[in-house]
């Protein structure tokens, strides 16, 4: 039996995941980019001239493609809006306190002998 697809809220959380990963390995692929042809640190030189260039671009490209995808992800997920945050909007809470920087008096010593 199969059951007609909603929009039910597991699947907009999915698409939402999905999405910023993907966005996120682009991001990861252009640092990546930007690196290669900034040569920080000779590492476009020693990347190619060396016989295992597509296992270091694989790994360069993959560890920061991999790195942003799951920070870009995880921050979505993250910021994602909270029953209690809605709720909270209607106003009727305090206002946090203002704090100022306390001042300390301090005698200034002649210079050492």
């Amino acid at each position: 039996m199969v059951q007609p697809r909603g929009n039910t809220a597991s699947s907009r959380i999915v698409r939402l995941m999905i999405s910023n990963w993907a966005f996120g390995w682009a991001v990861g692929f252009a640092g990546a980019g930007a690196v290669l042809i900034s040569n920080v640190g000779g590492i476009r030189e020693l990347t190619l001239r060396s016989d295992m260039m597509l296992q270091a671009l694989v790994l360069l490209f993959g560890g920061f493609g991999l790195f942003f995808g799951g920070v870009v992800c995880a921050t979505a997920v993250m910021l994602l809006p909270t029953k209690e945050e809605n709720e909270s909007r209607g106003g009727g809470g305090k206002a946090a306190p203002v704090l100022l920087p306390a001042y300390a008096l301090a005698r200034i010593r002649g210079p050492r002998r």
